[in-house]
């Protein structure tokens, strides 16, 4: 009977470890995709508790999405508040540069979706690397305007552009 308790006891004692060890691999996983990223609790969020690479990076680019959605009032709205002052030319200009760097934000992120699954020239890197709304900034910049929004939005792209190229980098 006291092997039997004992057996027992030292069963549920392997049990408990292998849970254990079960959930904390599980959690390194998680950490390990985000281990490069600069903003690691971003990554973490993004990611949204994937398991395998494709799952946190799939994960990861749809958050994104989302988020680079919710910019399109900002640049879209670049031509109203251009100062009066530019050359119509000018402001259609800048306009039509901030609508695209937009639209290829989105875009890129769609490419990027197909990408995780099937990317025979490793193409993913080079259009995370592209989502950016920089060539709005720049175009602003380049007249003298300053419009917070745009660039808090590109900040924020920047920003998440970074922590997707970081999990890109933990492609098995």
């Amino acid at each position: 009977m006291a092997l039997t308790k004992t057996t027992i006891r030292f069963s549920l004692s392997l049990l408990a470890t292998a849970a254990i060890l079960s959930t904390a691999a599980a959690q390194s996983s998680t950490v390990n995709f985000c281990d490069t990223a600069s903003n690691k609790a971003l990554c973490v969020e993004l990611i949204n508790e994937g398991k395998t690479w494709a799952e946190a990076m799939t994960n990861a680019l749809n958050a994104v999405m989302k988020k680079a959605r919710a910019g399109q009032s900002i640049a879209y709205g670049v031509g109203p508040k251009l100062p009066a002052e530019l050359q119509p030319q000018t402001k259609q200009s800048i306009e039509s540069t901030c609508h695209e760097a937009y639209d290829n934000i989105i875009d890129n992120l769609k490419q990027c979706v197909g990408f995780v699954t099937d990317d025979p020239y490793s193409s993913l890197r080079t259009y995370l690397s592209a989502t950016t709304f920089s060539d709005c900034t720049d175009g602003l910049t380049e007249f003298n305007v300053s419009l917070p929004e745009v660039t808090e939005f590109d900040k924020e792209m920047l920003k998440l552009s970074s922590t997707l190229l970081a999990v890109a980098e933990k492609k098995p």
